[in-house]
């Protein structure tokens, strides 16, 4: 079975004490956020939302012609990403709304006001009601971006989709988990498929755990699980995770609410 942990693509919401909110990713599971977001101030256009995204794959993107508060006019919503390839990061999104693919034909035609920013890698960015900083990842044949996100005294590490080619969590890997509330992070292979499957851009469980570990984290959430693993693969892993720390490990799952107190 595939139901427990979801099908829909990367979308994760960090909220601090205040309520405001940040999302990272814009994938299918933003479409679900959309409707929480649309009860309230969104749905009157008087919605502000800072976007944080890890890079410009499809499936961290795939939402963005269905994110419902984009349609509605007073909303502020503002993307800020890498640009890892020769297109600017205003003209990759804008291809993703291409009349080839969409029926919105650009980003000129979201009626809430939308901006686009770029972040350099290793920076760090005031977001409103959040303090985050971010560096650069192995991703594959290009680079991500991984987050460190503060708020009231709690921190959120995000490293989704990254794979340490030199077999070890990097020093910037180090720096943004480093004493960590909270460690999101890319679990997509066991160690025995990653033997087969380096360069893919995805990190194998022990090295989430070893990141975890070594960071002083107090939680890990696995990430970005294989699309092939069922329910009960997933439970088994987190289980297997579990036995090997005394850090607290859970398995990402649609709609789950952490709270870090």
């Amino acid at each position: 079975m595939f139901l427990r942990y979801g099908g829909h693509t990367t979308a994760v919401e960090i909220r601090n004490n205040a309520g405001q909110r940040l999302l990272i990713d814009v994938g299918t599971g933003a479409t679900e956020f959309a409707k929480e977001l649309m009860a309230a101030e969104f749905g009157q256009g008087k919605g502000f939302l800072p976007i944080l995204l890890s890079h410009t794959h499809l499936d961290h993107i795939q939402g963005l012609p269905f994110f419902t508060p984009f349609f509605i006019a007073g909303n502020n919503i503002h993307l800020l990403g890498s640009q890892s390839t020769e297109l600017s990061l205003s003209q990759t999104l804008q291809n993703q709304l291409n009349g080839h693919y969409s029926p919105l034909y650009g980003l000129e035609n979201l009626t809430a006001g939308v901006t686009i920013d770029t972040i350099a890698p290793g920076s760090s960015l005031p977001v409103e009601g959040f303090s985050v900083s971010c560096a650069s990842f192995q991703h594959g044949a290009m680079q991500v971006l991984g987050y460190r996100i503060e708020a009231d005294g709690k921190v959120v590490t995000f490293l989704s989709d990254v794979e340490y080619p030199e077999g070890t969590p990097s020093q910037d890997a180090h720096r943004l988990a480093k004493g960590t509330d909270l460690l999101i992070h890319d679990a997509m292979f066991s160690d025995f498929e990653y033997q087969s499957r380096r360069g893919w851009g995805h990190s194998p469980v022990s090295m989430a755990l070893l990141l975890a570990e070594a960071s002083g984290a107090k939680r890990l959430s696995l990430f970005h699980h294989s699309p092939d693993a069922t329910d009960a693969e997933i439970d088994a892993i987190a289980d297997e995770t579990q036995s090997k720390t005394s850090i607290e490990v859970s398995a990402a799952a649609e709609g789950v609410l952490i709270d870090l107190g």
